[in-house]
């Protein structure tokens, strides 16, 4: 991770685990897991198994244990594939110094350069309302904005990026040292994608829009975890989102179907290196018509959900 000296008011503490949330901030809570489905697919071809789990990327500790098959269809894995290894980013200083280069302006510019002055004004009035120095954001590319955005306003409903499932499993394969763990992505290559938006404006605009309703957005989610409910949870990410504002059709492209493709192509081809793979990402790529799980559909693997 960024080091302590990088107090709260920074806006890159927690830079690395906010990577890892893009756009699917929007969902996590406690739970009682006993009880709890959580979004969690099997994917067989030849012979080969893929488990696919839906990873909810801030939580709190009662979201804790997971169900047990999906613990015990880990530990049957023979490696772990996530979006980005953020434990090893977190431990790479070289890597580190890349991230904070890219994340900040250089040149002169700033935040305020980007953003069309109506956005601007609504990022200005969001920083009034929680009382964040201006000075915090400018420096900030659009990308970064909106991770900060995200996170301040989940960390203060009390959702932790420490515990989300991915990071939780993450921190198993480590300490064990007995799986492989995969990227389908990398932090880099998630941070490539997200500063070089065609529009970053609307990054803003609908990350603004987003928080405003996270209070009704956070609980909705949330039951849809819990009970398994992937039409549900494709409605409250996907769905809903673009039939009010299908200007950010461009954006869910490049955000979700573009990197859904692109994961199911790794993953496939992890599969063939695994009898056994046990894959978390993000529960919006595993839901709807353009989901992971669809493209993995085309490849001629069977999906059941578990």
């Amino acid at each position: 991770m960024i080091h302590s000296r990088i107090d709260l008011c920074s806006p890159h503490r927690k830079l690395f685990t906010a990577y890892t949330l893009l756009l699917l901030l929007l969902f996590s809570g406690a739970a009682q897991t006993a009880e709890d489905r959580g979004l969690f697919w099997m994917a067989e071809k030849d012979g080969q198994r893929i488990y696919l789990l839906g990873s909810v990327h801030l939580a709190t500790p009662d979201f804790y244990p997971l169900r047990g098959d999906i613990l015990q269809a880990y530990e049957q894995s023979e490696a772990l594939a996530v979006e980005a290894d953020i434990l090893q980013a977190e431990q790479n200083p070289a890597l580190q110094q890349q991230i904070m280069q890219q994340s900040l302006y250089t040149d002169g510019r700033s935040l305020r350069d980007e953003l069309s002055p109506e956005t601007y004004q609504q990022l200005q009035a969001w920083l009034s309302s929680r009382q964040v120095p201006e000075a915090m954001f400018v420096r900030q590319r659009p990308a970064i904005a909106m991770i900060t955005l995200s996170m301040v306003e989940l960390q203060a409903r009390g959702l932790n990026p420490q515990l989300g499932i991915d990071r939780h499993f993450l921190q198993k394969a480590h300490r064990q040292g007995d799986k492989k763990v995969l990227e389908l992505e990398g932090v880099m290559e998630q941070l490539a994608l997200l500063n070089n938006l065609e529009n970053p404006d609307l990054l803003l605009q609908q990350t603004l829009q987003q928080l405003e309703e996270i209070d009704t957005v956070i609980p909705g989610m949330m039951s849809a975890w819990k009970s398994g409910d992937a039409e549900a949870m494709h409605r409250l990410i996907i769905a809903d989102e673009l039939e009010e504002n299908p200007e950010f059709s461009s954006l869910f492209e490049v955000m979700f179907f573009k990197r859904n493709r692109h994961m199911a192509a790794g993953i496939a081809e992890a599969s063939k290196l695994h009898d056994t793979l046990f894959v978390i990402v993000g529960a919006g790529h595993l839901v709807g018509e353009k989901s992971v799980l669809k493209e993995l559909e085309k490849r001629h693997f069977r999906i059941t959900e578990i």
